[in-house]
């Protein structure tokens, strides 16, 4: 560590940032950018932006020591020889990279699971990693590693909604209702954006959890069943939102599992309306009715503007051909 803390010290700043130097306790976020300068006999090239969780499996010590040296605002860099960090700055660059890739749903939370699950932490010949550049720097190695960090912000464990990959087992669990109740108020203000966001982290966790379970056991099951009703809200908010498709998508999960849902199959054949699917959504009605006779006049009058759009649609498209037949 006095190796490590003398390095640091070493350091050429930038810009001096402002304020004193923040106390980094356990479960602190620090977002930061940092610029990775390859030099080959004085050339420069390659750097890239990202993002960082302190005390996460850090993987590069001397980053982790350096950052908690520094204030907010600072700019600040070093320079190592590739025989120092050539073995363990890909596989970091590489984990920082897939960590920051953006996710708008549930699925890309599972994705992102297996990818950390698959996370292999030893060298490899001729290790592809996925990334061009990166293949190219270990095929082609620089003499040195320029690293210039500058730290952006600072927020501690209680300041900040933790994402899903940071949980432990009870947070998840924990954060489930939660989430289903902070997206049920936000769609009763009519935030529908801010709503769908709440139901499809909670869907994520539940993902997250479920992958640890065997399959069809019962912690598996009643993990499943949480879903449903998450689900369902988060289809209505697409609906709202215009996304008919995602909609769709999470609407056949719900059917699929409960197959007598009659809000699942009121909402599905609104949807297919909205991407011109016409019979699968008389046959959503149909199914509707059978499931629930009550809702009969509601469904009727739903036909009813169906076919009036449907009589539409055919006589603008009859104009359409008419005209093309007859210039």
């Amino acid at each position: 560590m006095s190796v490590l803390n003398a390095l640091i010290r070493s350091r050429k700043i930038l810009a001096a940032g402002h304020g004193n130097v923040p106390d980094y306790q356990d479960g602190t976020k620090v977002t930061f950018h940092f610029k990775t300068v390859a030099i080959f006999d004085s050339k420069e090239d390659k750097n890239s932006d990202h993002d960082d969780k302190m005390n996460r499996n850090f993987k590069f010590p001397l980053w982790e020591e350096w950052i908690k040296n520094m204030r907010i605002g600072e700019q600040s860099e070093l320079t190592l020889d590739w025989k120092f960090c050539g073995d363990v700055y890909p596989l970091l660059s590489k984990s920082y990279r897939n960590f920051c890739r953006p996710h708008s749903d549930y699925e890309s939370e599972k994705s992102r699971a297996e990818r950390t699950a698959n996370h292999c932490c030893g060298m490899q010949t001729k290790r592809k990693y996925g990334y061009k550049d990166l293949d190219h720097l270990v095929e082609h190695p620089p003499s040195k590693l320029k690293f210039i960090l500058e730290l952006l912000t600072v927020e501690k464990e209680d300041q900040i909604d933790k994402e899903v990959w940071l949980m432990n087992e009870n947070e998840m669990k924990d954060n489930v209702p939660i989430l289903r109740k902070e997206g049920n108020e936000f769609y009763s203000a009519k935030k529908y954006n801010e709503a769908a966001m709440k139901y499809r982290k909670a869907l994520g966790i539940l993902e997250q959890l479920m992958i640890r379970e065997k399959p069809n056991d019962e912690d598996w099951i009643q993990l499943d069943r949480q879903k449903m009703p998450l689900l369902s809200n988060l289809a209505q908010c697409e609906l709202i939102l215009h996304e008919y498709y995602q909609a769709l998508e999470h609407i056949d999960e719900v059917v699929k599992k409960d197959p007598t849902n009659v809000k699942a199959y009121f909402r599905r054949a609104k949807a297919n309306i909205a991407v011109w699917n016409i019979e699968e959504a008389r046959r959503d009605y149909a199914k509707v009715l059978e499931l629930d006779s009550s809702l009969g006049k509601l469904v009727q009058e739903q036909l009813i503007e169906l076919e009036k759009k449907v009589k539409e649609e055919d006589s603008k498209n009859i104009g359409l051909l008419k005209g093309k037949l007859f210039k």
